[in-house]
């Protein structure tokens, strides 16, 4: 995918965005932060172009995580608008405060840790909807599934059985790109690394994060 492609305008925004100056965000819904950050300081001078440039980065995040991996052209383009962002933060005065989130983004892009999409709104708005049982959301009558080993979907995210190894969820969307990529076997793989990378199903506090994508970082 061309980097043209990465931050070409979306024209229906997901979710709450902000006005600084004569620009309103499209992609803001990926970070709750930088929504916070924008509103606690939208009358600095230099604002505005601060979030041009995380717009464009988190246009990027999405793109990357439609399609369900980067590319070597997507994380270099990262690696140039985060250098930005933090160089116009600077100027503002916010640096450390634009950072303690912004980074998280840029490795998202670069290593796929923490998966991309983590910092959304969005989902919040609609969690009954996606895990829940409802019309909306994946397979099966509604909601994010849930994939075993042999890459086979099982049931419903949350509704995992005794004795049953650590649950991996996925959308109707994304689970399509990854049947796409290599069929259940890539479903599989997904499971797999998730158990590896987090197998307590029992763990408590901050969600630990793992990329669907099994490619070698460089």
């Amino acid at each position: 995918m061309r980097v043209k492609d990465f931050i070409r305008e979306d024209l229906d925004p997901k979710g709450p965005e902000v006005t600084i100056g004569d620009y309103t965000t499209t992609h803001f819904f990926m970070c709750g932060s930088a929504i916070k950050t924008a509103e606690k300081h939208a009358d600095k001078p230099g604002m505005e172009q601060l979030v041009r440039l995380q717009d464009m980065i988190y246009k990027l995040e999405k793109a990357v995580m439609d399609a369900g991996e980067s590319t070597d052209e997507a994380e270099d383009l990262a690696l140039d608008l985060h250098d930005e962002i933090m160089d116009q933060a600077e100027k503002i005065g916010i640096e450390d405060e634009v950072s303690d989130y912004q980074e998280m983004h840029r490795d998202s892009i670069i290593k796929g840790d923490p998966e991309p999409g983590f910092g959304r709104v969005d989902v919040n708005e609609n969690l009954r909807a996606w895990f829940g049982k409802g019309k909306k959301g994946g397979a099966g009558g509604g909601g994010w599934d849930r994939y075993n080993t042999k890459g086979e979907r099982i049931g419903k995210c949350g509704d995992s059985k005794p004795g049953e190894g650590k649950p991996k969820c996925l959308s109707k969307s994304r689970a399509a790109s990854l049947r796409a990529k290599g069929g259940k076997a890539a479903i599989a793989a997904a499971v797999n690394k998730k158990r590896r990378n987090d197998p307590n199903k029992n763990r408590r506090g901050k969600a630990k994060n793992v990329s669907n994508t099994t490619r070698k970082s460089k």
